[in-house]
């Protein structure tokens, strides 16, 4: 044993949590612990490199069924790692059953109503008046909906009935998913940008989880952002693995709000617009963790906050279908609009726009 792991022995080796020093982009000392975590065969190795680059910053990291708070210190010889665990969430129910499919026959109800009281109101030019009202409701039907989505994936996931897998392209799943976000999040006043090193992304998983798992990033993103603040989403295809990110210009996460950040704690009180509902992280990280990844969330010491998602990379076992929708059940209306519906002004929901 070399005089510097003996050195970094004596201080963590009887540490309970992973101590890990890399160096030159490998770890070239870990405590029992920190090497039993190295050992695992789905450790994403990369992600250490990328914690690396952090030095200070607060970040929780979920690997598998479970999750640590990261801490970095730069030392002379690289940099340490230590990765405390974190209490798993209590198990939480909600008395939720298909109820998405009822609330959205009530939204297409209401819609087709409201289409007929705008050619009435047309007819007798008194549409101006009554522009706004309309849309206040059906932004308030879409909040509704959203709600009950987020807590009915939630039971689909505690009870793991989980979409079918298949082959898609998940380039083109993040591409239009950046490009409707773009011109809605400018709508609230965000600047929404998106980036690929890839065109298309042949990739083996539930499309359905992971584009509930892409909204909840980028719903979290234009939320933290605020009026007049700016998204970067980014997908990035490497050795045989992706990383999508979504990196905010907000005020950062809390320091008491990182430990829970994926607990799933929901308010007790129905959620005030633009506070979320503490449900859309925390099914993002099931999410990510049923695809064999891992969900990271960083803070930066000068504001702003970004969610990391890595992937790896499994390749279809059939052609995946570019053009492909896969299963709507939301019965033709926008995800991205009914995700964002609570931080989008009342224009995004004049009747006839939120159809299209």
């Amino acid at each position: 044993m070399d005089p510097m792991t003996s050195h970094l022995d004596r201080q963590f080796g009887s540490f309970p949590e992973p101590v890990l020093l890399l160096s030159g982009g490998q770890a070239v000392y870990s405590n029992e612990p920190g090497q039993q975590l190295l050992e695992q065969p789905d450790f994403p190795t990369d992600l250490l490199l990328a914690l690396a680059e952090h030095p200070g910053d607060a970040m929780e990291v979920s690997l598998g069924e479970h999750s640590y708070r990261v801490t970095v210190s730069p030392l002379e010889v690289g940099e340490l790692l230590v990765l405390r665990p974190l209490a798993p969430p209590q198990e939480k129910k909600h008395p939720f059953s298909n109820a998405v499919y009822r609330m959205r026959e009530c939204l297409s109800n209401f819609s087709a109503v409201q289409w007929r009281m705008k050619r009435v109101l047309e007819e007798h030019q008194l549409l101006d008046g009554f522009s706004q009202d309309l849309a206040n409701q059906s932004r308030l039907i879409f909040q509704m909906l959203r709600l009950t989505r987020q807590a009915e994936l939630t039971q689909e996931l505690d009870e793991k009935t989980f979409p079918r897998e298949e082959g898609f392209d998940l380039a083109m799943v993040c591409q239009g998913m950046a490009d409707e976000a773009t011109w809605l999040a400018d709508l609230a006043g965000v600047r929404f940008g998106y980036a690929s090193n890839v065109d298309h992304l042949a990739f083996q998983g539930s499309k359905s989880l992971l584009t509930q798992m892409l909204l909840a990033l980028v719903s979290n993103g234009v939320r933290a952002a605020g009026k007049e603040g700016t998204v970067e989403m980014k997908l990035h295809a490497e050795h045989g693995r992706c990383v999508i990110s979504v990196r905010d210009s907000g005020m950062g996460i809390p320091e008491d709000r990182m430990a829970t950040l994926f607990s799933g704690d929901a308010p007790e009180e129905v959620p005030r617009p633009g506070e979320g509902s503490g449900l859309g992280l925390y099914n993002a990280q099931r999410i990510v963790a049923l695809h064999g990844g891992v969900l990271v969330a960083q803070s930066g010491q000068n504001g702003g906050a970004c969610l990391v998602a890595s992937l790896p990379i499994v390749p279809p076992t059939s052609v995946p279908a570019r053009n492909n929708p896969g299963y709507d059940n939301l019965g033709g209306f926008s995800p991205v609009l009914i995700e964002l519906s609570d931080v989008l002004p009342w224009q995004a929901f004049v009747p006839g726009k939120a159809e299209e």
